[in-house]
């Protein structure tokens, strides 16, 4: 997709591909949202992320809602809800087993830059998933993060530390040929 930037991966677009792995049909989900705030769509007349291009590119029609926000559906696919709620979690999908999965997602630099910010990008999800109002004994809890060799090397780390375990946490990487791993 021309529009991407070769070098990042944004928030918006981090969420966005998780949401369609766990809405794909062989998957025992109910429902996914994706929360994005407007600011990481557009800001004034400036459109930082395409994110209805980049929905249409993956084949998801906006079938209920307005200019970005709303409901999509791809031919025998689950919907996916992007909607603008705070607080609830970055990606929200409800399984059949009554479970929910809930992650906050980050962006990042997909190649090894000097100034890191993949560290302080990490803990700075995990903070907002620890943080988050409304969270269930019952619910798989993750941070989302892209999939890149500094952001692989700090999941393979952490994912030992021993509150990361005890609470379940799991770190999980996207990457832009929409693999996942970690969850």
């Amino acid at each position: 997709m021309k529009y991407l930037d070769p070098g990042k991966m944004s928030e918006a677009e981090a969420s966005l591909r998780l949401a369609e792995f766990l809405a794909l049909p062989s998957r025992a989900v109910e429902t996914v949202e994706v929360a994005i705030d407007g600011a990481q769509v557009e800001v004034g007349n400036t459109l930082v992320f395409p994110l209805l291009g980049f929905m249409n590119d993956h084949g998801w029609e906006l079938f209920e809602g307005d200019k970005w926000r709303g409901r999509y559906s791809r031919n025998g696919f689950r919907d996916i809800l992007v909607h603008s709620f705070p607080g609830r979690g970055d990606v929200v999908a409800k399984l059949t087993s009554g479970k929910t999965i809930r992650v906050e997602s980050k962006k990042g630099t997909l190649q090894r830059s000097k100034g890191s910010q993949e560290y302080p990008l990490l803990r700075e999800a995990l903070g907002q998933l620890l943080t988050v109002p409304d969270v269930s004994d019952n619910d798989i809890l993750g941070v989302a993060v892209p999939d890149s060799d500094k952001f692989k090397e700090l999941a393979s780390r952490w994912r030992k530390a021993p509150l990361i375990k005890r609470c379940g946490i799991k770190i999980i990487l996207v990457s832009r040929d929409g693999s996942i791993s970690g969850i």
